[in-house]
């Protein structure tokens, strides 16, 4: 597309760790999965299976930052409802991979003094 900005795509070390475990349960459908929604992601950062995440405990990010969650679905049950957090920085055009799960790992999301310290590290 013309006239359009790219964004890159950056993995934190939680993401892989995270995603590798995924991976053992999934295979080659979640790296399919995971594939082709970031590459719609480089395009678009905020699609409609994605919305604004809360941010965990008392962390404030500065405004070029926002924390969102996009829902993907791999199979069905608990196990097949994934999960991927990630932050956008639209003054660098780049997009920060925080953690990847299921449902059946976590019902609602990480804990969040496990996200505060990720995301925490990932923008310092």
């Amino acid at each position: 597309m013309t006239g359009s900005t790219h964004f890159l795509i950056e993995d934190s070390e939680n993401f892989k760790r995270s995603f590798k475990k995924l991976a053992k349960v999934h295979k080659n459908k979640l790296v399919e999965l995971v594939a082709k929604n970031l590459e719609n992601l480089i395009d678009n950062p905020y699609p409609q299976n994605s919305r604004h995440e809360p941010l965990p405990g008392k962390l404030k990010l500065s405004e070029e930052w926002t924390f969102h969650k996009l829902d993907l679905k791999i199979s069905k049950g608990a196990s097949g409802q994934v999960r991927l957090m990630y932050l956008v920085n639209t003054t660098t055009k780049m997009i920060k991979l925080v953690w990847i799960y299921s449902h059946e790992q976590f019902s609602k999301r990480p804990p969040d003094r496990e996200l505060k310290g990720l995301i925490q590290d990932i923008i310092n």
